[in-house]
Protein backbone atom coordinates (compact mmCIF):
# COMPACT_ATOMS: atom_id res chain seq x y z
CA UNK A 1 0.00 0.00 0.00
CA UNK A 2 1.36 3.70 -0.93
CA UNK A 3 1.03 6.33 1.32
CA UNK A 4 -2.51 7.49 -0.31
CA UNK A 5 -3.89 3.75 0.53
CA UNK A 6 -3.82 2.76 -2.85
CA UNK A 7 -2.17 -0.68 -3.80
CA UNK A 8 0.93 -0.15 -5.45
CA UNK A 9 -0.08 -1.30 -9.25
CA UNK A 10 -3.45 -0.85 -8.30
CA UNK A 11 -4.83 1.47 -11.38
CA UNK A 12 -6.01 5.04 -10.07
CA UNK A 13 -9.03 6.23 -11.20
CA UNK A 14 -9.08 9.76 -12.18
CA UNK A 15 -11.81 12.38 -12.15
CA UNK A 16 -15.16 11.92 -9.81
CA UNK A 17 -14.43 8.33 -9.48
CA UNK A 18 -10.91 8.92 -8.59
CA UNK A 19 -12.08 12.01 -5.76
CA UNK A 20 -14.72 9.59 -4.48
CA UNK A 21 -12.39 6.80 -3.92
CA UNK A 22 -9.49 9.35 -2.21
CA UNK A 23 -12.55 10.70 0.45
CA UNK A 24 -13.61 7.09 1.47
CA UNK A 25 -11.49 7.01 3.79
CA UNK A 26 -13.38 9.63 5.73
CA UNK A 27 -15.67 6.97 6.42
CA UNK A 28 -14.01 5.99 9.21
CA UNK A 29 -14.12 8.44 11.26
CA UNK A 30 -16.69 7.36 13.52
CA UNK A 31 -15.30 4.90 14.06
CA UNK A 32 -11.73 5.52 15.27
CA UNK A 33 -10.52 7.37 18.08
CA UNK A 34 -9.71 10.84 17.49
CA UNK A 35 -5.97 10.59 18.02
CA UNK A 36 -6.01 8.36 14.68
CA UNK A 37 -8.08 11.17 13.02
CA UNK A 38 -4.99 13.25 11.42
CA UNK A 39 -3.77 10.13 9.99
CA UNK A 40 -7.28 9.58 8.03
CA UNK A 41 -6.58 13.33 6.83
CA UNK A 42 -3.43 12.69 6.02
CA UNK A 43 -4.19 9.36 4.06
CA UNK A 44 -7.43 11.56 2.49
CA UNK A 45 -4.81 14.31 1.36
CA UNK A 46 -2.39 11.85 -0.20
CA UNK A 47 -5.35 10.42 -2.23
CA UNK A 48 -6.19 13.81 -3.59
CA UNK A 49 -3.08 14.74 -4.50
CA UNK A 50 -2.79 11.40 -6.55
CA UNK A 51 -6.12 12.08 -7.89
CA UNK A 52 -4.88 15.60 -9.05
CA UNK A 53 -1.18 14.18 -10.47
CA UNK A 54 -3.05 11.94 -12.86
CA UNK A 55 -5.25 14.04 -14.26
CA UNK A 56 -2.05 16.37 -14.59
CA UNK A 57 0.05 13.72 -16.42
CA UNK A 58 -3.02 12.69 -18.68
CA UNK A 59 -3.27 16.32 -20.20
CA UNK A 60 -5.65 17.52 -18.48
CA UNK A 61 -7.39 21.24 -18.70
CA UNK A 62 -5.51 23.69 -17.60
CA UNK A 63 -7.36 26.65 -17.27
CA UNK A 64 -6.87 29.26 -14.68
CA UNK A 65 -9.49 29.88 -12.00
CA UNK A 66 -12.17 31.45 -14.11
CA UNK A 67 -12.19 28.11 -16.17
CA UNK A 68 -11.41 30.36 -19.39
CA UNK A 69 -7.52 30.15 -20.94
CA UNK A 70 -8.35 32.93 -23.24
CA UNK A 71 -9.84 35.35 -20.75
CA UNK A 72 -7.52 34.49 -17.80
CA UNK A 73 -4.47 36.27 -20.15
Amino acid sequence: MTDSGIAAGEHLASGADGVQAALSPLGRLAHVPVSEHVGVFEQVLAGLEAVLASVEDAGGPQTGAGGNEESDR
